[in-house]
């Protein structure tokens, strides 16, 4: 059942889909669906069928960066050249009109009270939010100085019933940490020429619409930094944010982020073999649903 057609008349559900809409949409899922609350409002930010986000707030908005250079963790290594991506990244962002915060080797805890002070702001006059953390990773975890957390705590706070003020606006995260230890060796392409001839005044949305997540590295695998230049996903992206923000759309940027790292980068390590010229392409998970440039400020 489509919720645009469903619980018109007294909030209550109909028993199957009009016949016009072409019958009844049904979830993958087994069990109950639980309740939902169809009262829940936010403040429409931009018309509901235009192409881009409203980047003309008054304020860009805040980016949160958490770098993570040591460890209370023994297994954990210090991060060295991550302080280079943390600021760069911080200056780049600042140029782009972001209000940014960088925080260094924070506790689990503190991130978390950090992330959900910030989702209890009002962002309303705000175009977007972006957090960026800089740490060591394994699938399906992050850490911080003390211990490991799941990445999802990360945009837990900011989904659209939670964060009003941010509904409707794009919300991106940068994660540069490792996803596992697995080693991506590439392939060598050859060249070979072939000679054998052969407009509505409300809308509702999901509560997961609008976020961007881009982690430095597919799921399962190595994520490269180098100690004084920093890591290569964050070298790339400052890279492309500093001279294409203006005028690309992010995905658009994001793609050449992409490939810059795949063709541009390669591990330099002969004294261990098998760690040597190995590659990397960063992985981007996409729920936005418009084009977003970040135009200018007046």
């Amino acid at each position: 059942m489509s919720d645009d057609e469903s619980q018109r008349n007294n909030g209550a559900a109909e028993p199957e889909q009009r016949e016009e809409n072409g019958g009844g949409d049904e979830g993958d899922a087994w069990g109950s669906h639980g309740s939902s609350d169809r009262t829940r409002y936010a403040k429409m930010p931009v018309d509901r069928n235009a192409p881009y986000y409203n980047m003309n707030h008054k304020n860009r908005g805040m980016a949160l960066i958490f770098n993570h250079e040591h460890f209370d963790i023994h297994s954990l290594k210090s991060r060295t050249g991550t302080n280079v991506d943390s600021d760069n990244l911080a200056k780049v962002l600042k140029s782009l009109d972001f209000r940014v915060t960088v925080f260094h080797n924070k506790k689990s805890e503190e991130i978390n009270g950090y992330i959900k002070q910030t989702a209890e702001m009002d962002h309303s006059d705000s175009d977007c939010l972006l957090i960026a953390v800089l740490t060591h990773g394994e699938l399906g975890m992050l850490y911080a100085k003390d211990t490991h957390y799941k990445p999802d705590n990360l945009w837990y706070y900011f989904t659209a019933d939670k964060c009003p003020s941010l509904a409707g606006k794009p919300k991106i995260f940068f994660i540069q940490a490792c996803q596992g230890d697995k080693l991506d060796g590439g392939i060598t392409l050859i060249n070979r020429t072939e000679t054998d001839g052969s407009s509505s005044t409300h809308y509702r949305i999901p509560i997961h619409a609008d976020f961007l997540i881009v982690y430095s590295t597919v799921p399962g695998y190595y994520s490269w930094r180098n100690t004084t230049r920093g890591s290569w996903f964050m070298q790339a992206l400052c890279e492309e944010l500093r001279y294409s923000a203006n005028e690309r759309d992010i995905l658009t940027l994001l793609t050449f982020v992409c490939q810059k790292v795949a063709l541009d980068y390669e591990s330099n390590t002969p004294d261990m073999m098998m760690m040597h010229q190995q590659k990397q392409v960063p992985c981007i998970t996409s729920m936005l649903t418009r084009l977003l440039v970040f135009k200018k400020k007046q």
